[in-house]
């Protein structure tokens, strides 16, 4: 194979080609971007930077000096009271249980402190303290609902009145409504424990609480005629005595669905006014359904032929 001659024409590119105009200079828009662009860089690298040296100074500060970081709220005074209920408490008796200095600051209250002194009568179940900065104090309560009265002497000539929730707390109560307590049927048959500033938890008040709630809402009529609940017989013979104006003594047995004795207890005072003058003296639902024992305020010998079968 014979080489190329050297005499053919080399191949020419777009490099050999005279450059004679000068490359373009960069606008003024596109040096201020480009100059904006590096100063934004910057500002945030110095942001990050503040930012990473204030967070190791406060936690070198809580570390070292938890005080200090403190004494920056202390410096305010307590300036507003939140106070959200489900019950009949107001803010002049949370103010006045709480008993707050007026120069208090915020950081400066004793929330454990101030939850006990809450919770202390028995009246509030629950409380919850939360310090909303910069001066604000948000205090949610969670209280007890009264079910029965109680008076009861301790140690002096007078007498207290005393109402009992359903789980059983006794506390003096303050804010509910007159006629509220007044409809209360009063509690018999139980006797009161002291335990710090208050008493022990009455045991069997949640099946008391389940027998008013069931007479209140299925003949309120006839609870409206309730005044006296005892619980004396309930250890031994698993039985309530109720004292009504209509009736002095009707016994209920714990061990049987208050609703059917409900039922009962209405059919027989409905039956007894139809068949007799007679006032009944006494009605025991606690033997059961098939055959209930009725006493009326009348001589042995003229007492009507009534039976209430199953």
């Amino acid at each position: 194979m014979s080489a190329p001659p050297d005499d053919l024409p080399k191949t020419r590119s777009w490099r050999d080609i005279p450059q004679e105009i000068a490359p373009r200079r960069m606008s003024t828009v596109g040096r201020r971007r480009l100059t904006m662009g590096a100063v934004r860089t910057l500002a945030t690298v110095v942001a990050l930077g503040a930012i990473g040296w204030g967070g190791f100074e406060i936690w070198r500060t809580l570390k070292n000096d938890p005080q200090r970081l403190a004494a920056m709220s202390d410096s305010r005074p307590l300036e507003e009271i939140k106070l959200t209920t489900d019950g009949v408490l107001d803010d002049a008796w949370l103010r006045r249980t709480m008993d707050l200095d007026p120069s208090d600051g915020l950081m400066e209250l004793d929330i454990f402190a101030l939850r006990s002194k809450l919770t202390a009568s028995g009246q509030v179940r629950q409380a919850v303290l939360v310090r909303e900065f910069p001066a604000t104090l948000k205090v949610l309560l969670e209280e007890r609902s009264p079910v029965v009265r109680l008076k009861a002497r301790l140690g002096g000539p007078d007498a207290r009145t005393f109402l009992v929730a359903h789980d059983g707390t006794v506390y003096d109560g303050e804010g509910y409504e007159t006629m509220l307590v007044r409809s209360m049927p009063w509690l018999g048959g139980v006797r009161l424990i002291r335990e710090g500033e208050g008493f022990q938890p009455l045991p069997g008040m949640e099946q008391l609480t389940d027998l008013i709630a069931t007479a209140r809402n299925g003949v309120p009529r006839r609870y409206a005629t309730w005044r006296v609940v005892s619980m004396e017989r309930m250890s031994s013979d698993g039985q309530i005595v109720v004292q009504t104006t209509e009736v002095p003594e009707i016994i209920f047995g714990v061990r049987e669905d208050f609703y059917s004795q409900i039922a009962r207890m209405d059919l027989i005072l409905a039956e007894t006014k139809r068949r007799t003058a007679a006032p009944v003296r006494s009605i025991d639902l606690s033997v059961g359904a098939a055959q209930v024992p009725v006493a009326l305020h009348q001589p042995p010998g003229n007492l009507p032929d009534i039976s209430f079968p199953r």
